[in-house]
């Protein structure tokens, strides 16, 4: 797949004692912290950017690129970022907006003419948003089956693999769902392409690489040399194996293509944040939650993110978060986010398809940006004061996992948010039980759709073999506000 499908990712106000006790913030701790982790995930080359402020404050590469060949991985290694890609060309498409060569509005027909006449609603809006419909080649999301009339192991030219996206009933009417979908940014390469007269790879180049000197950053060619490129692992039975063969247009989509550096990814990531290639106005575009032709939210199931213009939109720890992670069968997984109010942000780049990047992502955080972005499972644990808050959030799990109602537990804002949610057909079997680890005071004024957060509830959550955290947001009259889930 092209983009992972794990789990992502009431309490009244109490005394706290400390929640966590981490060694000083520098370079050192970051670095330790790193190879650890590294060595517990069986990660061969990880390389990692801090921006701060409008600047990398940090940046380092270890491990080796390729395991056979015992080549190191250096500050120009490039990797495969997978669907971190996705917000790439979403900015690429709103430099076009910019240009005013396109609206973000405008049909998807007026560019690519000979679509079926159920493309007629979608937008370009839509296929940024995954809410137009477009069938899905990587089988990313669980509600539809992935596109069966093309092979990833198989080559075909560009044309050819757009079309069998164009010939592929629609999942959906656009704009009346939301389905995680790289086909849906296949045709976003496919308008890039025909509004510009040159292919996608030529557009980033152009427009995105060479004005901010990302010269280690390349749309995937399975047959060009590339200096210093990864090669990608998986870590299965206890052994570190090649990442699988994949054809040349699935790796070189729109969807997926893009391979860099962690200095060269930062750059792009603070000209977003900052200028000078995008407005504030697009910035905000990409970063505001989408929604459907109803005005429900797009979210997804069943850790509740809402969904940009190509970038994943959710808090932690409270903080407004906007990023996008990336897993791709070649091996390599990787993550970025940012955090606005501090304009801070981390990226982590991977060669190890198992790897947890995120979870890495969120260390580095709280040993460079401090100790408020504590990931819960740092957090020392406490003997749970209010059992009967517990067994709320744990209620309010069960409502979520079986599609039931959760109005009785969360605030009228959470429960409009969570409307439009997808879930199994089938009930799955009880939610897994929620291990307490901590309750904090929030010390700063925080809403949370429309409610004012008084606490935060950590928990570990443990599902299909692996732990995720749970923190709950919670109101003064112990009503959850909103989740977040890691």
């Amino acid at each position: 797949m092209a983009c992972s499908t794990r789990l992502p990712a009431i309490l009244l106000p109490v005394l706290l004692w400390p929640l966590v006790a981490h060694p000083a913030l520098t370079a050192d701790a970051v670095d330790a912290y790193v190879a650890s982790q590294m060595t517990a995930q069986h990660i061969p080359a990880l390389a990692f950017a801090v921006v701060r402020d409008g600047v990398v404050v940090r940046s380092s590469a270890r491990g080796l690129a390729n395991v056979e060949l015992n080549a190191p991985a250096t500050g120009l290694t490039e990797f495969a970022i997978a669907s971190m890609s996705k917000p790439v060309t979403a900015s690429a498409i709103m430099l076009l907006a910019q240009d005013g060569q396109l609206s973000i509005d405008d049909a998807v027909r007026k560019y690519l003419p000979d679509i079926p006449d159920s493309w007629n609603p979608m937008t370009i809006r839509d296929l940024l948003a995954h809410t137009a419909g477009v069938q899905d080649h990587f089988s990313d999301s669980p509600l539809y089956p992935k596109l069966t009339t093309l092979d990833r192991h198989l080559v075909y030219t560009t044309d050819a693999y757009v079309q069998a996206h164009v010939d592929a009933p629609l999942n959906f009417a656009p704009g009346t769902d939301f389905s995680y979908s790289g086909g849906g940014y296949v045709m976003l390469g496919a308008i890039i392409a025909k509004v510009t007269g040159r292919p996608y790879g030529e557009f980033l180049r152009d427009r995105i690489f060479r004005p901010l000197r990302m010269t280690h950053s390349h749309v995937i060619s399975t047959t060009d040399i590339i200096a210093n490129r990864a090669a990608g692992y998986w870590f299965r039975d206890g052994a570190l194996r090649n990442g699988e063969p994949t054809g040349p247009a699935h790796t070189a989509g729109a969807d997926v293509g893009v391979m860099t550096t962690a200095a060269d990814l930062a750059a792009w990531l603070i000209a977003v944040e900052a200028g000078p290639l995008w407005t504030p106005a697009s910035r905000d575009a990409m970063w505001a939650a989408a929604t459907l032709r109803d005005g429900r939210d797009v979210v997804t199931f069943p850790g509740g993110n809402s969904y940009g213009l190509g970038w994943r939109v959710t808090t932690y720890r409270g903080f407004r978060l906007v990023g996008h992670g990336g897993t791709f069968t070649t091996g390599f997984t990787s993550a970025f986010f940012m955090l606005p109010e501090k304009k801070f942000g981390v990226i982590v780049l991977t060669n190890q398809y198992d790897a947890n990047p995120q979870a890495i992502a969120l260390g580095i955080a709280a040993r460079s940006g401090g100790s408020d972005l504590t990931p819960p499972g740092e957090m020392r644990a406490q003997a749970d004061g209010d059992p009967a808050a517990t067994a709320r959030a744990q209620a309010f799990m069960e409502a979520l996992f079986r599609g039931g109602d959760v109005a009785a537990l969360a605030t009228p804002g959470l429960a409009r948010h969570l409307s439009a949610m997808w879930h199994p057909p089938a009930a799955p079997g009880p939610a897994p039980p929620l291990t307490f680890i901590a309750r904090e005071a929030v010390s700063r004024p925080l809403q949370r759709f429309g409610a004012a957060v008084t606490t935060f509830a950590y928990y570990k959550l443990r599902d299909d073999g692996e732990d995720h955290w749970i923190t709950f947001l919670v109101t003064s009259d112990g009503r959850i506000a909103g989740y977040e889930a890691y």
